[in-house]
């Protein structure tokens, strides 16, 4: 397992490549950017027939915490280790994140969860258009996994106050079915709420 985290003018770059997979190791990524305050824009995930994972997570830092302690570098990729590894708990780090002042009512935005099963030959598309938060991309992939579902390949975007995430998810290695999309459906609304 290897986590880099590289500056890009005015963003981020996390990268981690791992030869394990369990579920909820996306979320656990998301859930420790999530604590230390960044805001992520962009996210990337895929994992080839070898089971190499590649994710890919480009983020701003809004606090400049990074920019203005250069050390906090090397802890966030250490904190990343330990959540990959299991040796720290992603809930306890984003039970302490300051909450953000949601935007006017005015422009907020309602949540969309749409499923197509002719998008890919093996997996189910998922597209989730919602409100975007702290924490939103960390509590979508943690109700992916509490369903049993896997994230074949995700790709996020986030527009303002628009989050754009879009999932291929597989059940048992197969699309989803009918049933599992409902359930899935409704958690991931759930999931959109602001917290």
């Amino acid at each position: 397992m290897g986590v880099e985290i590289r500056k890009l003018e005015s963003v981020y770059q996390l990268t981690m490549v791992s030869t394990v997979d369990r579920p909820g190791l996306f979320a656990a990524v998301a859930g420790t950017l999530s604590s230390f305050g960044m805001n992520i824009l962009k996210a990337e995930a895929f994992a080839n027939l070898r089971g190499l994972l590649l994710d890919t997570f480009t983020f701003a830092d809004p606090n400049r915490t990074l920019d203005l302690n250069p050390t906090e570098i090397d802890r966030l990729r250490t904190m990343t280790e330990r959540v990959i590894s299991g040796k720290m708990d992603v809930r306890e780090l984003l039970r302490n994140r300051p909450k953000p002042a949601l935007p006017a009512r005015s422009a907020r935005i309602h949540t969309r969860v749409s499923f197509d099963g002719d998008a890919s030959g093996t997996a189910t598309l998922v597209e989730i258009v919602a409100e975007d938060r702290p924490g939103l991309l960390y509590d979508l992939a943690s109700a992916i996994a509490a369903n049993g579902c896997n994230i074949e390949v995700v790709l996020i975007d986030t527009q303002a106050h628009k989050a754009i995430d879009v999932f291929y998810l597989t059940d048992g290695g197969k699309k989803l079915d009918p049933a599992k999309r409902g359930t899935l459906e409704e958690a991931l609304t759930k999931a959109c709420e602001p917290k």
